[in-house]
C-alpha cells in the first residue's frame, strides 16, 4: 500500500486514517443487467461501507 496521505478533492482535507472519514451508513450493491436494453440497474445481495469526508460531506468511496 501506498504510504502517501490522500486529500479529498472538494476540499483539500487530508485523510490519513478513518477517523479523518466518516463512516456514515451501509449501502447496497448494484448490478448491471447486460442483457436488457437498455441495461437495467438491480439491487444486488451484498451491502457496502460508505465513507464521507468530515470536512464537506462528499463521498470517497464504498468498502
Amino acid at each position: 500500500m501506498s504510504a502517501e496521505l490522500l486529500q479529498y478533492p472538494n476540499c483539500g482535507a487530508d485523510i490519513e486514517t478513518t477517523d479523518d472519514a466518516e463512516h456514515e451508513h451501509e449501502v447496497a450493491e448494484l448490478e448491471v443487467d447486460d442483457a436488457a436494453d437498455p441495461p437495467r440497474i438491480i439491487l444486488g445481495a451484498g451491502t457496502r461501507d460508505l465513507w464521507r469526508c468530515k470536512n464537506c460531506g462528499r463521498v470517497l468511496g464504498v468498502s
